[in-house]
C-alpha cells in the first residue's frame, strides 16, 4: 500500500498552496471554511469551501478541500463538481476516479463507470482494475466470472477477487460448489466479514457459515437474514469498497479510508459495516460530532448495532467525553449478552480514569465470560489490582499472563518490574527481564526495565548502560530518564543526572513531576 499513501501525500502537498483566488476574490468564505475545518465543523467546512468554489471555479486548491469536506458529510454533487476543477488542472488525487465510478455506478451510467475504471491505470488503485472491470463485462451481458480468470493479477488484486468471483458466481445463478467452496473455505480462515457478504446472498440457508462458535454478532447476522438476495455490482463492489476500508483503517490512512468508505455507501447506503468505518475515520481526522452523527444513522436493530455502539464510546473517548463513555461502555458490559471483548473495553476505560479497583472487577469479569484464556486479560488484571494497592491478588495473575504467552515481552517485563517494585525475588525478575531483552532487543520499555533492575540490586554501572540506551531510543520517555539520572547520581555524575532528570521533567505526569522536582533541588535523597 506504500503507493497509495505517497500519491495521496502528493496531493495532500496540494494544501498547503495559497489558492489562485487570493489575488482575485473576497475569501471569508474560505477563511472561514478553514476555521470550521480545523475546529472538527466538517458540515460548516463543506458549506464555506462550496461557496468559496463557487466565487473560483478553477482553483484546483479550494477544489481539493472541498472535495475532500464534502466526502466527510457526503455531499455528493460538491464532490463531483471539485474533483472535476482538478481534473481539468490535471491534479485530480487517484482516488477520485474511484469515486466518480461509484457515483456513476449508483446512477446506472455504466459506460461513465468504464471511463473512470480507465483512469485508474498507473495509479496506486489499478491492481483493483480486473475486477471493476469484470464486473462491468458481467453488467453488458458477458461472463465476468471468465474475464476475471482470464487477467493476470497479482497478489494484492488476489486477496479481492475470490470473493468476488464467488458472488459473480451467484450473480449468474451458478449457485454451485465453487460459491458454496468459496463460502466453506473463509468459513474457516476468520474473515467474518466476507463470510457475512457471501452468507447474506443466500439469505437463511447461508446462516450455516455463520454459526460457528458462539460468535454474537455472527448469530445476530444470522437470525437477520431472510430470502436469498440478487447479488448487484453495486451489492459486491460496496463490499470490496468496505473490505479496503477495513483493512487500512487507522489514524495515519483517515482521509483514504474516508473516500473508500463512502464509495462502499455511495453503492449500499444501507450497508452499516460501511458506516461504521466511516464514521472512525471521521473521528481520526478529527470531525468527532460528524462521526456521532453518522452512527446514529445505524438503526438499533441492525444485528451490527453492538459494533457501532463500540465506535461511538471510541469516539467519546477520543472527543475527551469520558463519563459519556463510560456510560455507554458500562451499558454494553452489563448487557446478559455481553462479550468478553466489550467488558475489556469497559474495564480498559476505568483502569484510563484511575478507577483501578472497578477496572480488576471488570477484567475478572471479562476472564469469566471467555476469557480464560487470555494473557492479555490476565496481564491486564494484574496491572489493575497492584494500582490499586492489591498486589498480592495481583502477582498469581501476572504470572498467569507470562505462563499464557512465555515469549510476550510485555508480559515479561511487566512481571519483571513489578517483581522488583515490591521487592519479590531478584533473581526471578532478572530472569524474566533479561528473557524480555532477548526477546525484544530494540523495546525501549524493556531496557529501561532491566536497567533499572540492575541498579536496584546493586550493579549500578551495568544498569546504566542499558537506562542509556533506553533514554536514547525514547527520549521523551519520563521514566527511563528519572530511573537514568537515579543511576548516574548513584555513580557520583550529578551533573549528569539533573540533566537526566530535566529531560524526565518535560512530560512527567502530575503524580510524577513533583517527586522530580524534589530531586532537582535536592539530589537522589532517601525522601526523593
Amino acid at each position: 500500500m506504500a503507493p497509495i499513501i505517497r500519491t495521496c501525500s502528493a496531493a495532500l502537498a496540494l494544501l498547503l498552496a495559497v489558492p489562485a483566488a487570493a489575488q482575485t476574490a473576497d475569501l471569508a468564505d474560505y477563511v472561514r471554511a478553514r476555521a470550521a475545518d480545523a475546529a472538527g465543523a466538517a458540515g460548516v467546512a463543506a458549506q464555506g469551501y462550496g461557496r468559496a468554489l463557487a466565487v473560483t471555479p478553477d482553483d484546483p486548491v479550494i477544489a481539493l478541500r472541498a472535495y475532500r469536506q464534502a466526502l466527510m458529510v457526503g455531499d455528493m454533487p460538491l464532490a463531483s463538481r471539485a474533483a472535476a476543477v482538478m481534473e481539468k488542472a490535471g491534479v485530480a488525487p487517484p482516488d477520485a476516479a474511484l469515486v466518480d465510478m461509484a457515483v456513476a455506478l449508483a446512477a446506472g451510467d455504466q459506460p461513465r463507470a468504464a471511463d473512470a475504471v480507465k483512469r485508474l491505470k498507473g495509479t496506486p488503485f489499478d491492481f483493483l482494475m480486473p475486477i471493476f472491470t469484470a464486473w462491468l463485462a458481467q453488467a453488458r451481458g458477458l461472463d465476468g466470472v471468465a474475464v476475471i480468470d482470464s487477467l493476470d493479477m497479482g497478489a494484492l488484486a488476489r486477496r479481492y477477487a475470490a470473493p468476488q468471483r464467488a458472488l459473480m458466481l451467484m450473480a449468474q445463478g451458478k449457485d454451485d460448489s465453487a460459491a458454496l467452496g468459496a463460502m466453506a473455505a473463509l468459513a474457516g480462515d476468520g474473515d467474518a466479514d466476507m463470510r457475512i457478504d457471501l452468507a447474506t446472498v443466500r439469505g437463511r440457508d447461508g446462516g450455516r457459515f455463520l454459526l460457528d462458535g458462539g460468535d454474537s454478532e455472527l448469530e445476530a447476522v444470522a437470525r437477520s437474514l431472510g430470502g436469498p438476495q440478487t447479488v448487484t455490482i453495486g451489492y459486491a463492489l460496496s463490499r470490496m469498497f468496505r473490505a479496503l476500508a477495513a483493512d487500512l483503517g487507522g489514524d495515519r490512512m483517515a482521509t483514504l479510508t474516508i473516500v473508500l468508505s463512502r464509495c462502499a455507501l455511495i453503492l449500499d447506503p444501507a450497508e452499516a459495516r460501511s458506516r461504521i468505518l466511516l464514521a472512525q475515520a471521521l473521528d481520526a481526522n478529527g470531525a468527532a460530532d460528524l462521526a456521532l452523527q453518522t452512527l446514529a444513522a445505524i438503526p438499533k436493530d441492525s444485528p451490527f448495532a453492538r459494533r457501532a455502539a463500540g465506535a461511538r464510546i471510541g469516539v467519546l473517548r477520543d472527543a475527551g467525553r469520558a463519563d459519556a463513555a463510560l456510560a455507554d461502555a458500562r451499558a454494553l458490559a452489563e448487557d446478559r449478552g455481553a462479550t468478553p471483548i466489550e467488558v475489556e473495553r469497559y474495564a480498559r476505560l476505568l483502569s484510563d480514569t484511575g478507577r483501578h479497583d472497578a477496572a480488576a472487577r471488570a477484567y475478572a469479569d471479562a476472564i469469566r465470560r471467555g476469557g480464560a484464556g487470555s494473557a492479555d486479560l490476565h496481564l491486564d488484571l494484574g496491572l489493575a489490582l497492584e494500582r490499586a494497592d492489591r498486589w498480592e491478588e495481583a502477582l498469581p495473575q501476572l504470572r498467569k499472563a507470562v505462563a499464557l504467552a512465555p515469549n510476550r515481552a510485555d508480559a515479561l517485563r511487566t512481571l519483571g518490574a513489578a517483581l522488583i517494585a515490591h521487592g519479590g525475588d531478584g533473581a526471578e525478575a532478572l530472569r524474566l527481564l533479561e528473557r524480555a531483552r532477548k526477546v525484544a532487543p530494540d523495546d525501549a520499555e524493556v531496557a529501561d526495565a532491566l536497567g533499572w533492575a540492575y541498579v536496584r540490586q546493586g550493579e549500578v554501572a551495568r544498569g546504566a548502560l542499558l537506562l542509556e540506551t533506553a533514554a536514547r531510543d525514547d527520549p521523551a520517555g519520563t521514566t527511563a530518564n528519572e530511573h537514568l539520572g537515579d543511576a548516574y547520581w548513584q555513580l557520583g555524575r550529578q551533573f549528569e543526572a539533573r540533566y537526566a532528570w530535566r529531560a524526565a521533567a518535560i512530560h512527567a505526569a502530575p503524580a510524577d513531576a513533583e517527586r522530580i522536582a524534589r530531586k532537582l533541588r535536592e539530589g537522589l535523597t532517601r525522601a526523593s
